[in-house]
């Protein structure tokens, strides 16, 4: 897995760093886990929020102001918790999804 860059991800309680990877090795994980997502909406003063829950009722990702039919995968990290890509629609980011550990 080739190492792109390091960010760092703030959490509750601490500071974790991210390795960006390549997004063509994730791609297809990514499109397929957003293809069997459950989708709860909810009306906000943002707009709409799509939270994105496995078939286990866990939340693992959100997008906010687009239609999940739009959507593409971004750029992907590796992360103490598992691979997090980023959901964009058109040049914007609007969302994000945990593929798990």
């Amino acid at each position: 897995m080739e190492v792109k860059s390091r960010v760092w991800h703030f959490v509750e309680y601490g500071e974790f760093p991210l390795e960006e990877i390549d997004v063509e090795e994730v791609r297809e994980d990514a499109l397929t886990l957003l293809g069997r997502v459950k989708v709860e909406r909810y009306e906000t003063s943002k707009g709409t929020v799509l939270k994105l829950l496995d078939e286990y009722g866990n939340y693992i990702g959100k997008v906010v102001g687009c239609e999940l039919s739009s959507v593409t995968i971004g750029s992907a990290y590796q992360t103490p918790f598992g691979v997090k890509v980023t959901l964009d629609c058109g040049d914007k980011i609007v969302g994000w999804l945990y593929l798990g550990v």
